[in-house]
């Protein structure tokens, strides 16, 4: 057999595999060596989404200083960050950038400045250890000594017996299987992540005040077919819709010239639609969001569990000026068909706008 026709094999046997996949935030990318220089945005879960690890408090008015949102950490998320900061002791090549605790969940920005031995996955297995370690040093404590106290008490789901999963023993979790990560691609990607760490209380303080902007609706019908839906449904209902479709070949001041244009009409009420592909719409639709124009969007790759709003996106779905439309199930995968489907979401948004 021909080297040719067995790279045809392999490939298209690759493309079977990643069909036949199940969506996950949890995948780690193919084409990345994970035991290699880089930065990385890590995310873990606790088991059950319990919230073990502090409280949230402040006021999501109030950005600076006292009164800001926050997270007071219990006993166990105190002993999660003293974890995360011995990373560095264990392993020399990491450095630990940022962590950020939420009661039920934490992200944590790694920088692997050397290559190191083992996948990083060792690393954040050898964390999640070192946790569990510590949350049975403290159910001991708590039991010895019982005190009042504001937080949950650390209690965690047991597990099954796993035989052939060593990765996750009998004794118990305390963090779901498996984590997330990021990787940093593209200059200022690092900027944003810390801003989006520093950022989580009070975009969770915000979702709990607004639940009802912040919780998918199930699925409703939207230019003729049935989508997932997060946000004011009833801007759907507004007479006036109109689509943001720009080029990729477009000047800047063209770009300008139409963002003018939408600000204008939007300002006399009129919904703006669009899925926010292009450099261009997204210009235009992030304008429209900061001079307080409603917004309709269509999402590319559907809705992730546990779906949050991306960071200018927040205020708007906040104060009901925001609607987020998925025309299609989640998808973690590269899309292969990316031409194809952001012609039919432009054809979805058009529709949207005619009323069908």
């Amino acid at each position: 057999m021909g080297k040719k026709r067995k790279m045809e094999q392999k490939d298209n046997s690759h493309k079977q595999w990643a069909q036949g996949k199940k969506p996950s935030m949890k995948r780690r990318c193919e084409e990345k060596d994970y035991t290699e220089r880089g930065l990385y945005m890590v995310t873990l879960a606790i088991e059950g989404r319990q919230p073990l690890l502090g409280t949230l408090e402040g006021n999501p008015d109030i950005r600076e200083g006292e009164g800001s949102p926050h997270v007071t950490l219990s006993p166990l998320g105190q002993a999660v960050a003293r974890s995360w900061q011995a990373i560095a002791q264990y392993y020399p090549q990491i450095e630990p950038i940022k962590l950020c605790i939420m009661p039920d969940h934490i992200h944590g920005i790694l920088f692997v400045k050397e290559k190191i031995e083992r996948h990083l996955g060792h690393v954040i297995n050898g964390f999640k250890t070192g946790t569990r370690q510590a949350t049975r040093q403290l159910e001991a404590l708590t039991a010895a000594v019982p005190q009042p106290t504001k937080h949950p008490p650390v209690k965690y789901a047991e597990a099954p017996p796993q035989p052939k999963s060593p990765k996750h023993p009998a004794h118990g979790t305390l963090w779901e299987p498996g984590y997330n990560d990021r990787l940093l691609l593209r200059q200022g990607q690092l900027q944003r992540w810390l801003a989006y760490l520093d950022d989580n209380p009070r975009r969770l303080l915000l979702k709990r005040q607004h639940p009802e902007y912040f919780t998918q609706l199930g699925t409703i019908s939207a230019a003729g077919l049935p989508m997932a839906a997060m946000g004011n449904r009833f801007l759907l209902d507004r007479p006036v819709k109109l689509q943001v479709q720009c080029s990729r070949h477009l000047y800047p001041w063209e770009i300008e010239q139409q963002k003018q244009q939408f600000l204008q009409t939007g300002r006399e009420g009129a919904v703006i639609v669009s899925p926010c592909i292009s450099p261009g719409e997204r210009e235009i639709a992030t304008a429209c969001m900061a001079a307080g124009v409603p917004l309709i969007v269509l999402l590319l790759k559907g809705f992730s569990p546990y779906f949050k709003p991306q960071p200018r996106y927040l205020e708007a779905c906040a104060e009901g000026r925001l609607l987020m439309l998925a025309p299609y199930p989640f998808q973690n995968e590269r899309l292969t068909d990316m031409r194809r489907r952001c012609l039919h979401l432009n054809d979805l948004a058009a529709a949207i706008c005619q009323g069908k």
